[in-house]
């Protein structure tokens, strides 16, 4: 029903009664009660009613959305429209910033799909650290990215429990696998290292420590010389050092394995990715386990020279000694 069709009282009298923006049962009977003294259809006043409450509710609903505006990408919280600083936690609220959280949550969530499929963990996981970090340091209090971070964390820990029961089952066929890309003077070498596996098991006398490292060097050199980084990263990511090496402690191994780790990242730092520099670099620090020892190396000094010189984030592998 059109409003000009409505007598100006009984408009007037519906119009108080949504001053407040709420039409109660009662005051929807006096309106329709009044209309039927006046001789109007009870049924169209009611229809009328219905739709003058369904603007007020739309009208409302608009104000609100107006009200809550933006989410803020570093805390999460509310920012009203047509303002770019965070009422919350006082940060500038910009396009690019909201990208980058956009980019963040796209790239962890991918390698959760990762991690959950069990596919290329070592990659993942490198993902993971990479961003993790990022979100950490800019939208460490966002509760979204807490709890994706969360989640993460709880997949990683799986996905390595899971490639390491799997590696224990199939160690063997692995090897032979991975023989298949690799020359035929490495594979004899691979498999004098499993004759010395199996001679272990009956108590004879084992590999020397010096004859082990060699043999692992002379495979990383063979994969640098071939421009082969990506095979020779994989190796040195699941390389396993010896107990009898770590016996003589952390600086011990970087003596003995810094030259092994080193021509493969200042292969990567050469090639200008520093990504996957720093990847292994994280894994080579993990392998020491000792921040004076992980100071001492070549990787360290060399990585954090570079990174400064570019004003790249060095935190992740920076010293607890510097």
């Amino acid at each position: 029903m059109a409003k000009q069709l409505i007598p100006e009282e009984l408009n007037e009298l519906i119009q108080e009664y949504l001053t407040d923006g709420v039409l109660t049962d009662k005051e929807r009977q006096v309106i329709l009660r009044k209309a039927e003294s006046m001789g109007l259809d009870r049924d169209e006043i009611d229809l009328y009613l219905d739709a003058q409450v369904q603007k007020i509710d739309q009208a409302t609903d608009a104000a609100a959305r107006r009200q809550k505006g933006k989410q803020c990408p570093y805390c999460g919280g509310s920012v009203p429209q047509l303002t770019d600083k965070c009422p919350h936690c006082g940060e500038n609220i910009t396009a690019e910033a909201s990208n980058e959280l956009q980019e963040i949550f796209d790239k962890l969530e991918e390698a959760l799909v990762n991690l959950k499929s069990a596919k290329d963990i070592h990659a993942s996981k490198a993902t993971v650290e990479r961003y993790a970090r990022k979100a950490k340091m800019y939208f460490g209090s966002n509760p979204k990215v807490q709890k994706l971070l969360e989640e993460i964390e709880m997949e990683t820990v799986n996905a390595e429990k899971k490639a390491k029961s799997l590696a224990r089952k199939n160690t063997f066929v692995s090897i032979l696998t991975y023989n298949k890309k690799l020359t035929a003077g490495i594979v004899v070498a691979l498999l004098i290292a499993i004759v010395w596996g199996i001679a272990s098991i009956f108590h004879e006398t084992p590999p020397s420590d010096e004859s082990i490292i060699k043999e692992q060097s002379v495979q990383v050199s063979n994969f640098v010389k071939n421009g082969d980084l990506a095979s020779a990263d994989e190796f040195l990511v699941n390389l396993s050092i010896p107990e009898s090496v770590r016996k003589h402690g952390t600086a011990f191994i970087v003596d003995n394995y810094d030259a092994l780790f080193f021509s493969v990242i200042n292969a990567y730092i050469k090639n200008g990715d520093l990504d996957s520099a720093e990847s292994l670099a994280l894994v080579y620090k993990s392998k020491i386990g000792n921040d004076l020892s992980w100071k001492d190396s070549s990787c360290y000094k060399t990585l954090k020279a570079k990174f400064n010189s570019e004003g790249r984030d060095f935190s992740a592998l920076q010293s607890d000694y510097d």
